[in-house]
């Protein structure tokens, strides 16, 4: 082995040091399993490593016992590992540019080299592959290594972060429980209130309006207070309900019903206001089974908030359609669709939601109809959805409830 051909090889790796790291630029560059270049801004960041590298493989070449120059490659390497984590790098990434540079220069150079020192024999270049060899070995060791610090270091971090978040998470949660419960219980007691000193105006109301000598104008003035406070008593209704809801309390009292009848009794409540507004109502109920096991009281209230829903927002003159039908023999449908405002796209998701009116309704109730037909709808097992094509083309809503089969009693 001769001492003097490898000192000249690592002499010839320093001179053509630019060639080596253009080469290895092209070939990472262009490698799909070293993605994370194409994030780096310059050539500079993607080369930190290889100058001090190839000086140091050139040290070795002239020097292979030197543990100075050895713990250089380490430190070099260590850097490097730290550094491309910061970049944003994969582990993998870091192991296969390393590689690339074995096989540039203990291929590429060093058979160039071969051909210009034909003395370069077999164990000169053994000598000199193993040193080459071992240096990136120890590159590809140390710097990974320091990877997987720096990851573990990041990942401890972010843990403790995490950790310090979830208690506040907890800690919010635990109050806005708290908040919750406390404004569940408050609304439910309010509703409660207001709606006790109302039951006497409306009794005293409906008896002055049965008496056959109250006078014409006076029994006018008297509907009109009835159905003031009737519309407070709803409204107070629908707050009770909310209550109910949230506090996990809407418990429906199940009967073997049909929903037909039920459906054509809410057509019967709202009829006075669709005569008032000259609506025209098409009904078709035409589903082979009505039969539903549900709370008829609730499921009434649901019919009622939609088709008040179809009536406040279709125009005087305008047509409501109602159809009922059955898919398959496990549920029955009723379709409501008017030729009112419609929907708007942005507000379509949010129909159900609590405290929801949409664009140009008349100022009354509380936008809590809707949102409380859902949970009463979803509490028998059902469904109920709107669709519509925006502005001006009308609104369909569908309610979906599950059929009694043949052999309920």
């Amino acid at each position: 082995m001769s001492k003097k051909i490898l000192s000249d090889l690592g002499d010839y790796l320093l001179a053509h040091q630019g060639e080596i790291i253009n080469e290895w630029l092209r070939v990472v560059k262009q490698s799909p399993d070293i993605s994370s270049v194409d994030h780096l801004k310059d050539k500079e960041e993607l080369v930190d490593h290889l100058p001090e590298l190839c000086q140091n493989l050139a040290e070795l070449l002239k020097s292979p016992q030197s543990d100075q120059t050895r713990a250089q490659v380490s430190r070099a390497a260590r850097v490097h590992g730290k550094y491309r984590w910061r970049q944003g790098y994969r582990l993998e990434e870091v192991i296969r540019e390393t590689s690339v540079v074995r096989r540039i220069i203990s291929h590429s150079w060093l058979d160039a080299y071969a051909r210009k020192v034909r003395k370069l024999d077999g164990r000169t270049r053994r000598a000199a592959e193993n040193i080459i060899h071992k240096a990136v070995d120890d590159v590809i060791s140390d710097s990974a290594e320091q990877f997987v610090e720096e990851q573990l270091k990041a990942t401890s971090h972010l843990n403790s972060q995490l950790g310090d978040a979830l208690a506040d998470v907890r800690h919010e949660k635990a109050a806005a429980n708290a908040a919750n419960t406390a404004k569940d219980r408050f609304l439910a007691m309010l509703s409660h209130e207001l709606r006790t000193p109302l039951n006497p105006i409306l009794l005293w109301a409906n008896a002055i309006l049965a008496e056959e000598q109250t006078a014409p104008s006076l029994k006018e003035d008297i509907q009109m207070v009835r159905r003031n406070v009737e519309l407070e008593a709803s409204l107070i209704d629908d707050l009770l309900d909310v209550a109910r809801i949230t506090g996990g309390k809407l418990q429906p009292h199940l009967q073997l019903s049909d929903a037909a009848a039920l459906f054509r009794d809410a057509l019967a409540m709202v009829k006075a206001e669709s005569m008032r507004k000259q609506l025209e109502i098409r009904v078709e109920l035409s589903a082979t089974n009505h039969r539903v096991i549900v709370d008829r009281a609730r499921i009434q209230q649901v019919f009622w908030n939609v088709l008040k829903n179809a009536q406040k927002f279709t125009p005087e003159g305008g047509t409501i359609s109602v159809r009922s039908f059955n898919e398959g023999k496990e549920k029955v449908s009723f379709e409501i669709t008017d030729s009112g405002k419609g929907i708007e796209p942005d507000l379509l998701p949010k129909i159900f939601e609590m405290f929801q009116q949409g664009a140009g309704a008349p100022l009354r109730g509380l936008g809590l109809g809707l949102a409380i037909s859902k949970a009463m709808i979803e509490s028998h097992g059902g469904k109920i959805y709107a669709s519509s094509k925006g502005s001006g083309t009308g609104a369909t809503f569908t309610i979906e409830l599950k059929t009694a089969q043949d052999e309920v009693p």
